[in-house]
């Protein structure tokens, strides 16, 4: 099972050839049975037997059921949160037993999900033909307190929807729970998929009396044969990995239609939906479905192995199932052959672009020369000849960049933009052409490194000017504020810091060469939103809507202020302000939490909001 959710980065391009997959967890053997008989170990030194899957709570742990354990990734560590410890052969091992931590057994438990609202974690007991519910994460020293939640013990397994008490399952594979609370199960050998909501089991599609079958059609009239990985697409759709008709099926959770999405796979065990992509695990390899062709993501769909590395070399065996961690934006992998979970980050492709402010500067007049780069972190800028003098404090890996030419003629500026897997590179041959105009006088113009800094917070004005000023004259209204780093109102480019809050400022310049003075006004221009350090836990955040959804706005931050949410245990989610000024709060479960906000390293409580999803 997989918690599926949309990325930020929906509409960018995927790498699919600079990209490596990692082991996560656990020591490579290609047998069975070994075991560390330990509560804890480090994830590289963990032993599983035949993992096989996986899925990820809200505090980025990671649940991981193997051939007779339920285990969890937390950190660099590795905790048995139930079943037998020992050794996975043994007939101890085996059974059905609710209890804390060790006192509970599984039979093969196969796909897992934490629901997203209590973050309890559901198992499919796959064959005891039960879902078992243990209680949410608290601390190490918590054992899990493991419960039978639906299904009755069976050896053959059964068919009937009903009550959870008395509904039967035959071999249940994977399971999913949607934000709303809604299960959905891969009935595996009844050929279906299951529903439970409100304590009700039900079929959503397929029959577990009809048998199996290759058939899009409405709710039980479908057929499958053997569904056994599931992936919510959101609340409209569910995606199943029909393994045996080597297909990939979408059900509309609307209007209970099934339609076939991908054919000709082979033997998909997995899928998941993600930034507007499908995803589908076969046996050895990781493709991925753009809508129009299926590729390899990773490894080989025609050999098995054990290789990491570049996603075009890597190899698996026996793939499982697979899942999603949002907080790193990787995949994981219940590589069940190999023994181990391995990942692959899912780095989308840095792109490198980049617009001047002005492409006919004269010379010594200043450009500003603006990244429009997608997924980079790192910058670095070529300039062409080398006749230029970068301003104020730029440097050659800074995002944006302010240059001033020295003498005219045409300059070609390069731009290379990186992350830690892929690098682009933008050259724009002959863009900047700079001409002479030494008889005229002075074109006044200018731009704040910032329009909206916190109280206190520097910025620098720089000077844009054209005809070559020789002097400048720097007047800011109303004057509470600051020359800093020893600038003067007289120097072309200074840095200067603002002491009054939520105040609008207007800057003037004024420019003078040989052939006369230019001025220009920009009136309001800066606005300062929020103190540093001063008063700040008076400043009022206009906080909208309340009861909120998906998106609450928090409007007269700063860009830069990190948003922490509590919950009323106290357990917090960092977020950050998207441009807007909103944050997303669908992944939230409904209830009361606080807000406070973090900026420059200062607390600003905000207040209190209802969330109801």
């Amino acid at each position: 099972m997989k918690r599926t959710i949309l990325s930020i980065f929906a509409f960018c391009a995927l790498t699919l050839s600079a990209q490596t997959v990692y082991t996560y967890s656990g020591i490579q053997y290609i047998d069975s049975g070994r075991f560390n008989g330990t509560a804890t170990n480090t994830l590289a030194n963990e032993l599983y037997s035949r993992p096989q899957s996986m899925s990820c709570d809200s505090n980025n742990r990671l649940y991981v059921t193997d051939e007779h354990n339920v285990m969890l990734c937390d950190g660099a560590t590795s905790r048995n949160r139930g079943g037998f410890r020992g050794d996975p052969t043994s007939t101890l091992s085996l059974g059905s037993n609710d209890g804390t931590g060790l006192v509970s057994r599984f039979s093969t438990p196969a796909g897992v999900a934490v629901h997203p609202m209590s973050n309890d974690v559901y198992v499919c007991d796959r064959n005891n033909n039960l879902i078992r519910k243990g209680l949410k994460f608290v601390n190490s020293s918590n054992e899990t307190s493991w419960s039978t939640y639906a299904g009755t013990v069976s050896f053959l397994g059964g068919y009937a929807d009903g009550p959870v008490s008395t509904a039967q399952f035959s071999t249940p594979e994977d399971i999913e729970i949607s934000k709303n609370g809604i299960f959905y199960i891969a009935d595996f050998d009844n050929n279906c998929i299951r529903t439970i909501v409100s304590g009700m089991v039900s079929t959503l599609a397929g029959s577990g009396w009809a048998g199996s079958g290759d058939k899009d059609a409405n709710d039980t009239f479908a057929r499958f044969d053997r569904p056994n990985g599931l992936g919510l697409e959101g609340t409209t759709g569910l995606l199943v990995a029909d393994r045996n008709n080597g297909k990939i099926r979408r059900i509309n959770l609307s209007t209970k239609a099934v339609t076939t999405v991908v054919s000709n796979l082979n033997f998909p065990v997995d899928v998941l939906s993600l930034n507007n992509k499908i995803y589908i695990a076969e046996v050895t390899c990781i493709k991925v479905f753009d809508g129009t062709s299926v590729k390899v993501l990773a490894g080989n769909p025609s050999k098995a192995g054990y290789l990491d590395g570049d996603v075009s070399v890597a190899l698996f065996r026996n793939i499982t199932h697979i899942t999603y961690r949002k907080a790193d934006q990787c995949i994981y992998v219940c590589d069940n052959g190999n023994n181990i979970i391995r990942k692959i980050p899912l780095i989308f492709s840095a792109t490198a672009d980049f617009t001047a402010n002005n492409t006919t500067p004269i010379v010594n007049q200043t450009v500003k020369i603006t990244s429009n780069c997608v997924n980079t972190n790192s910058f670095t800028w070529s300039i062409s000849p080398n006749t230029y003098t970068l301003q104020g404090s730029t440097k050659l890996t800074d995002q944006d960049i302010y240059v001033s030419f020295n003498a005219t003629g045409s300059y070609t500026v390069t731009l290379v933009a990186k992350n830690i897997s892929t690098t682009d590179t933008k050259i724009k041959t002959n863009y900047i052409n700079v001409s002479t105009n030494s008889g005229a006088k002075p074109v006044v113009d200018f731009i704040a490194s910032k329009v909206t800094p916190s109280v206190n917070e520097i910025i620098t004005l720089y000077d844009l000017t054209a005809n070559n000023a020789t002097s400048y004259k720097w007047t800011i209204t109303p004057k509470e504020y600051k020359f800093e780093n020893g600038s003067v109102d007289t120097d072309r480019n200074p840095t200067v810091s603002f002491t009054m809050l939520n105040q609008k400022y207007t800057i003037k310049l004024d420019a003078t060469n040989g052939n006369g003075s230019g001025t220009l006004t920009k009136t309001d221009y800066i606005l300062t939103a929020l103190s540093s350090n001063n008063n700040i836990q008076k400043y009022k955040v206009l906080l909208y809507p309340n009861p909120a959804k998906s998106q609450l706005y928090l409007k007269g931050l700063p860009a830069n202020a990190s948003i922490i949410i509590a919950d009323v245990t106290g357990k917090s989610t960092i977020k950050s302000l998207n441009e807007d000024a909103s944050i997303d709060v669908s992944n939230l479960a409904s209830g009361i939490y606080f807000v406070t906000a973090l900026v420059q390293g200062e607390y600003i409580k905000i207040g209190k909001v209802i969330i109801e999803n």
